[in-house]
């Protein structure tokens, strides 16, 4: 199990860094659109219990998405990482309908808004809602725009950490209240790996 453990600034920059050096890799030999997926947490505990289910999650809801839409994905790459887990997800198939379908998932799933996914076309560049006539994603306390409220640091970390714990309590306790169905996403993990090249580290 991994250890909680506080990451600094600069670990975060870098793993930006890394994680932009990843997805000019994963471009330049597929030519083809990728999904990029992280777990939005504020604060120095990026890999906690906590945000790990949450990525374990939005990652089987969104292959599960891509599955149901015929949309196979032709190569993927994982990281459980210090500052944060990761998915790196290479589809054949229109950028513009993968983001979409990425889009649905943020706005339906009840972690959504706790999950980061960018969808980045052939030519290198992220597919923004704006683009498809949707609206900014909001803050998860006050309904603004998410990324004005987190330049001006106008919520506490504390106040985030809590309604993210409490979005995802809620979530977890109804779904350990109910058995999942044969056809839920855990069926679709453990076949995934035997139809596109994958890999999974917690080193990058």
């Amino acid at each position: 199990m991994m250890q909680e453990v506080e990451v600094t600034l600069e670990q975060m920059l870098l793993a930006r860094e890394d994680r932009a050096a990843t997805q000019r890799r994963l471009l330049e030999t597929f030519s083809l659109p990728l999904i990029s997926f992280t777990v939005n947490i504020p604060g120095p505990r990026k890999s906690t219990s906590t945000s790990r289910q949450i990525f374990h999650e939005g990652y089987q809801s969104l292959i599960h998405r891509l599955t149901m839409n015929r949309i196979s994905p032709v190569y993927l790459e994982t990281y459980n990482l210090a500052t944060g887990s990761e998915a790196f997800i290479v589809v054949d198939a229109d950028e513009r309908a993968v983001k979409e379908l990425v889009i649905t998932l943020e706005n339906l799933h009840p972690l959504g808004r706790l999950l980061d996914m960018d969808v980045i076309g052939r030519n290198g560049t992220i597919v923004s809602r704006e683009e498809l006539s949707h609206p900014k994603r909001k803050c998860l306390l006050c309904e603004q725009d998410a990324h004005a409220c987190g330049r001006s640091r106008a919520h506490s970390i504390t106040e985030l950490l809590h309604a993210i714990h409490k979005i995802a309590d809620d979530y977890f306790q109804k779904e350990a209240a109910h058995a999942r169905t044969p056809e839920s996403s855990v069926n679709y993990m453990k076949k995934e790996g035997k139809s596109y090249g994958s890999s999974t580290s917690s080193n990058r």
